[in-house]
């Protein structure tokens, strides 16, 4: 069984906005929510992007460049991001593949599942890569 990095429950008393990703075998999930001052009250805008199959024997640049690109392209459809905006709203990452974590901001990719072979990944931390693509495509 694979660590994961839960320190707690949530009480339904969190507030704040959010970029959620979820990336499993079919699709990226982009979402953006806002956690109101209700308890356990929400909103929530989402997109998916359906992953193209040619991605998943591609190389690590071209997957995380896809996400990067369908992040962007949400952030810009839906006012969340422009130029000169200084603050960054928080993300969270669901990559439902098997990793290993030290702590709360890596996982090293064990071996990918799901019909997924992209080189530049098995036995690499995501988060860098990740964070890497989202440095050059979205602003």
């Amino acid at each position: 069984m694979n660590v994961t990095w839960v320190f707690g429950f949530p009480t339904g008393n969190e507030e704040g906005e959010y970029v959620t990703l979820d990336m499993g075998g079919t699709n990226l999930r982009v979402c953006y929510v806002v956690l109101t001052n209700r308890r356990g009250e929400y909103k929530i805008l989402q997109d998916k992007c359906p992953l193209p199959d040619g991605l998943k024997s591609g190389t690590a640049e071209q997957l995380w460049g896809f996400v990067a690109d369908c992040t962007g392209k949400f952030l810009r459809e839906n006012n969340l991001v422009h130029p000169g905006k200084k603050e960054k709203l928080p993300l969270s990452f669901t990559f439902s593949f098997p990793v290993t974590q030290a702590n709360i901001r890596s996982g090293i990719l064990q071996r990918w599942t799901k019909g997924f072979d992209v080189d530049g990944v098995e036995g690499h931390d995501v988060v860098p890569q990740l964070e890497k693509a989202f440095a050059e495509k979205v602003s």
